[in-house]
């Protein structure tokens, strides 16, 4: 397809003269899977591995029409979705430290991440964790009882903001290190110098270092707690695996998109058939794995829940090293893909809402899961999209979402 130019708001990423198709759609079908996942959730037949205020968090909205097939969805998104999301943030981050410099680029993340997550965290979240409250059937429902209850010390939920201020605080320590080590990211972009021929390389080492990261961990603090501070959320296990993922997406990026793994012509992109089915193959064995400890309480045993982590760190990169793969192939220009990315931060910011009240609207509906889900997710991807595309027709709002 020829390239396509297209009305954006100011500020969309797809008419940036260094905008990279392949890193922007992926980027754009990850908060795809995002939404995909939400929306799903209600409908999710277990196990659950979660309780308590983190099953809350997942799952606002629980519904008695299940569909079987979200665990392929959820399997899948629970192993390499939030990695891949870090990677991806992590991509840009050396040329925007480089460019704004420490402070310039501190302002730039508060605009554009911080202030996001309070929107998303505060107020969308209040919105969306309503619908959990009316599930309760209080004896007298109001706003101002919700409110009570939502305002509570220790009982904020942020929804999905939670990656926003993770992602914040990563920023933070990347500043850190660029005030006190002004070339920390050409050192790392050493990690990622050989990608665009031997990628391979560069997978054995985000093997070994995310399995160093998140196995320990897992193995420590159990691979399904959250840490639930104030409005901090965080899944133990993976605080520091995240950030090797954030940090290996920061080198691959500072040694250059267009010339390194990324690139058009490198050996990914020509070998993405082997990638794709390597990651298949992967994920079908490990989701297996990991539903068959989980269903079967295997995790306090040692020899089930070391194969399960370490399944689990390979699997993670084995699916994000798949997907780069597809789209540094195929990923080509479109109005509707361009529209879609341009809006999907917005959209990101703003679904859960659409999410939960559509699904607790359909609660009482004579309908199969399978069909409650594709109209939550069809009611959320088109509300928050025109909401997304309405905001950012606001000059502010438009330069900085």
């Amino acid at each position: 397809m020829t390239q396509a130019s297209t009305p954006s708001a100011p500020g969309a990423a797809s008419t940036r003269p260094d905008y990279n198709v392949a890193v922007g759609y992926l980027r754009g079908f990850a908060r795809l899977l995002v939404f995909a996942l939400h929306s799903v959730m209600a409908y999710y037949p277990g196990p659950y591995p979660l309780t308590g205020p983190v099953f809350h968090q997942g799952i606002p909205v629980q519904d008695h029409d299940v569909f079987a097939g979200a665990r392929i969805l959820v399997a899948f998104n629970e192993i390499s979705l939030m990695s891949l999301l870090f990677f991806l943030s992590g991509l840009f981050l050396w040329s925007s430290l480089v460019r704004k410099g420490a402070g310039g680029f501190l302002r730039e993340r508060v605009v554009r991440v911080l202030i996001p997550f309070l929107v998303c965290g505060g107020l969308v979240a209040a919105i969306a964790y309503y619908p959990s409250y009316l599930q309760t059937r209080p004896p007298s429902p109001s706003v101002g009882d919700y409110a009570r209850t939502w305002l509570a010390p220790g009982s904020w939920i942020t929804g999905p903001g939670w990656f926003l201020l993770v992602l914040f605080v990563y920023d933070l320590v990347a500043i850190a290190l660029y005030r006190l080590i002004p070339d920390w990211g050409e050192r790392i972009a050493r990690l990622a110098a050989d990608a665009r021929a031997h990628p391979e390389r560069l997978f054995g080492r985000l093997l070994i270092v995310s399995a160093v990261a998140y196995v320990p961990l897992a193995w420590l603090l159990g691979p399904y707690d959250w840490w639930h501070i104030s409005l901090f959320w965080l899944q133990k296990s993976r605080a520091l695996e995240y950030a090797c993922y954030f940090a290996f997406g920061a080198a691959v990026g500072a040694f250059g998109l267009s010339r390194g793994l990324l690139a058009r012509d490198g050996a990914l992109a020509r070998h993405w058939t082997w990638w794709a089915l390597a990651g298949l193959g992967v994920f079908l064995a490990v989701a297996n794995l990991l539903w068959h400890t989980l269903k079967h309480h295997l995790e306090d045993q040692l020899l089930w829940s070391t194969a399960a982590n370490v399944g689990w760190v390979v699997c993670c990169a084995a699916c994000c090293f798949a997907l780069l793969a597809i789209f540094a192939r195929f990923a080509r220009r479109s109005r509707v893909a361009d529209s879609f990315v341009d809006n999907s931060y917005g959209m990101y910011i703003v679904h859960y809402m659409f999410v939960t009240w559509s699904q607790y609207a359909l609660l009482s509906a004579p309908l199969p899961g399978p069909v409650k889900w594709l109209c939550v997710l069809s009611a959320t991807i088109a509300a928050s999209w025109g909401v997304a595309a309405a905001l950012r027709r606001i000059p502010i709002i438009g330069r900085n979402v």
